[in-house]
């Protein structure tokens, strides 16, 4: 599973913090009119998202694997156990 690289999401909230102090500092009103700028809040809640789901994603799987573990080794088990009572049968 792919998942969002913090490098790749740091250089692009940097970039935008820098468009955006860009747009502050011009004099120009046209400018100041970006759509750009009130979509940081919304990437970052985003990416905040994401981190959340991925931290749940990543205990699910822990808790499948051992849970799956577990489960193989009683049956592994149990399945010894009759194919000895088979064999002295």
């Amino acid at each position: 599973m792919q998942g969002i690289e913090p490098k790749l999401h740091m250089n692009l909230t940097s970039r935008i913090e820098y468009y955006r102090l860009l747009i502050e500092a011009a004099e120009d009103p046209e400018s100041r009119s970006s759509d750009i700028v009130p979509e940081v809040s919304e990437l970052r809640e985003l990416y905040e998202d994401y981190l959340l789901n991925k931290k749940n994603l990543e205990q699910s799987i822990r808790n499948y694997r051992e849970y799956h573990d577990n489960l193989r080794k009683r049956l592994t088990v149990r399945l010894r156990e009759l194919r000895r009572k088979a064999r002295q049968k």
